[in-house]
């Protein structure tokens, strides 16, 4: 019977390049999803009882039983060594509660091995506000009836509300050592913890550890990621046509496809927008977070202050 992975694929870690370029074609790997371009699993019940997994309230009672048949079916039919199963939702500010949900995913499949992809948090809080936060997306918060949310953001609007939920949402999931720790409490020695960074200060290091948790060579790893890359920004031109836009009450989704035509070719053309993090979010995140990450790297064998010096206790002053 195959042994099991879930890969915890944090937003922004490279996640949909390993799930688009290098887990579907793994010799040895039975992939079960999340799969592009349908975005969905390898049966839509796995689908289900991942999304109840991630979001259910335990009011409807427990999901795990749903998601243990779900994978035991699957382990029986895959002629692979490894079942593999990528998905950023299990580890996403729209999850219920992190801890809960790896005590489910522990209850259902108590032998799996946990992959959790990880990037500096500097880094991961710029990419997310390109893609989410300037549009006001994923943001968990209370407000009075009369307080406006303005359809596009700047970073420091977009962090102030961040903020207002320090112990959920984004600011939950940016605590890799806390998410680390409730897959550890869990799964023990099963959690392996790799850092993007890795990958291009040590290719082969980054594919040591990519490779050893789903029991394939390393070699193979690396081929496939030459050239991968998925999900880029948007464009300083993109921005201001969807602040435009947003003046005559049209929303940002009209670019969605923005590469199907000449127009919208154009606007993805030129410098990316917000190329850097405003310096108050970053001395934020560098007091939140510095000394978790510490730990993080002295129990997962990664030198965290240097993979991540913009986040390093010495590299900026607290707010």
């Amino acid at each position: 019977m195959s042994g099991v992975v879930f890969h915890i694929g944090l937003p922004k870690t490279g996640t949909t390049t390993l799930q688009k370029a290098v887990f579907p074609r793994l010799a040895g790997v039975a992939y079960a999803g999340k799969n592009f371009p349908a975005h969905g699993f390898a049966t839509q019940d796995l689908g289900a009882a991942i999304t109840a997994t991630v979001s259910a309230d335990t009011i409807f009672g427990d999901p795990a039983p749903h998601l243990a048949r779900e994978i035991g079916a699957l382990r029986e039919q895959v002629g692979a060594s490894t079942l593999l199963v990528s998905t950023e939702a299990l580890a996403h500010p729209c999850a219920r509660d992190i801890g809960v949900v790896a005590r489910r995913l522990a209850d259902a499949v108590p032998d799996a091995r946990i992959l959790i992809t990880l990037r500096a948090q500097d880094s991961l809080a710029l990419s997310w506000f390109r893609s989410h936060g300037r549009f006001a997306q994923y943001l968990f918060l209370h407000k009075s009836e009369s307080e406006r949310l303005p359809a596009l953001l700047d970073q420091r609007a977009w962090w102030n509300f961040v903020q207002r939920e320090p112990r959920a949402g984004l600011l939950a999931m940016l605590d890799f050592n806390a998410v680390c720790a409730a897959y550890e409490q869990q799964f023990g020695g099963r959690v392996t913890v790799l850092p993007l960074e890795l990958l291009a200060n040590d290719r082969m290091a980054y594919c040591a550890r990519l490779g050893s948790v789903l029991e394939v060579p390393a070699a193979e790893c690396s081929r496939l990621l030459v050239d991968a890359h998925e999900n880029r920004g948007l464009s300083a031109r993109e921005v201001g046509a969807a602040k435009l836009l947003a003046r005559i009450g049209v929303r940002m989704d009209i670019l969605e496809h923005r590469e199907r035509s000449a127009v919208r070719r154009f606007l993805a053309a030129g410098p990316r927008a917000d190329p850097t993090l405003d310096q108050r979010i970053a001395s934020s995140l560098t007091a939140r977070f510095a000394e978790g990450n510490a730990q993080l790297g002295a129990r997962h064998g990664f030198d965290a202050p240097g993979l991540w010096p913009g986040c390093a206790a010495t590299s900026r002053s607290a707010p």
